[in-house]
């Protein structure tokens, strides 16, 4: 019987969240550019998503001539996979104008990103104006089309359409803070752009215009607000956790990548639930920088409790991806885990 008690056990263990490994999803700075050069301090925000449980996010601003400022984060928003933090930091109107960077880390992994610092007269606002996704609800696998209009100020109280600027259309699934890039499309003549998708989980849709470098007059970033969109599905919810380190190292090196694969469990009458999803094949694909020809590297049997571990060489720089592909479609969809990227030198 204490045989039979500790199988069942191992069986019906559901890992925790907080014990996948720590990694920065994404980290974003709004408004970018930051205008500066007004009445008052320009305020800016900076985002960081994490998975996994950090302890904390330690971060710096690093201006144009390379001086250092202190950013103090506090967590934002929690959900089951993913925690948001925040901070703040506001430039006088002598802050250089130029290209910034926010250093960010936690628990030993860091990222990085550039953004812009411009003078407020040099600048023309610009927004996204009619965001929105048809049809909704959408079957699983069917196009989506998603739609908007580019504007710039053109007078007091006047906007026109922005021409042949590019878009960014961003998604998150439910249950997730981090956005990620979809597609680009390019805006027509009055400004409007429409791109056809494929629906695969419901979940949260946004539209980013980042400017334009080659502008004689620059605009200002523009950020749409969330659409949600509701995808119908038969089987249920399949997410991975999905982790790799080193991040950077030798070429031909070893990597570990371990995750745990998820299936949501939604009983009558009681509160949603991810539970493990264990003898699944999951399998770990990589896609050279700048290739775009990703393909299978190695494949892996989760456990009981769900997890997989590959050990793998590092050909060269580039972005590593777990997959499950679904036998049975009709029970447990497919899914795919965030990209990894890993550098060699």
């Amino acid at each position: 019987m204490t045989i039979i008690h500790h199988l069942l056990e191992r069986l019906l263990r559901r890992p925790a969240a907080d014990s996948a490994p720590v990694e920065i999803e994404s980290v974003e700075v709004d408004p970018d550019p930051v205008r500066i050069g007004g009445e008052g301090a320009a305020e800016a925000t900076v985002d960081v998503v994490t998975s996994g449980r950090a302890a904390g996010v330690k971060g710096h601003l690093i201006a144009p001539d390379g001086s250092h400022t202190g950013l103090r984060f506090e967590s934002e928003e929690r959900t089951t996979f993913e925690e948001r933090w925040r901070a703040r930091h506001a430039f006088g109107r002598d802050a250089a104008a130029g290209t910034w960077r926010v250093v960010v880390g936690a628990d030993g992994v860091t990222e990085e990103r550039e953004f812009e610092v411009h003078a407020e007269e040099g600048l023309r606002l610009s927004r996204i104006d009619g965001f929105e996704l048809a049809p909704d609800p959408v079957d699983e696998g069917s196009p989506l089309t998603v739609s908007g209009r580019l504007e710039t100020v053109t007078g007091k109280d006047d906007w026109g359409g922005l021409p042949g600027r590019t878009v960014v259309l961003l998604f998150r699934p439910d249950d997730m803070l981090a956005r990620r890039e979809v597609a680009r499309v390019v805006t027509g003549r009055s400004g409007r752009f429409d791109a056809r998708v494929t629906a695969t989980e419901s979940g949260f849709w946004s539209a980013e215009f980042r400017g334009a470098a080659e502008d004689r007059v620059r605009e200002t970033a523009a950020r749409s607000a969330e659409v949600r969109s509701t995808v119908r599905a038969a089987g249920a919810r399949t997410t991975i956790t999905y982790s790799a380190s080193p991040k950077s190292g030798r070429r031909g090196r070893k990597a570990t990548h371990t995750g745990t694969l998820l299936v949501r469990v939604e009983p009558a009458g009681g509160p949603a639930r991810w539970d493990p999803l264990p003898q699944q094949r999951v399998r770990l694909w990589f896609d050279p920088s700048g290739s775009g020809a990703d393909a299978v590297q190695g494949s892996a049997t989760t456990g009981s409790d769900g997890r997989f571990t590959l050990r793998k060489k590092v050909p060269s720089t580039g972005d590593w991806q777990v997959r499950f592909d679904s036998q049975a479609p009709s029970q447990r969809r497919s899914c795919k885990s965030p990209v990894r990227r890993l550098t060699a030198t």
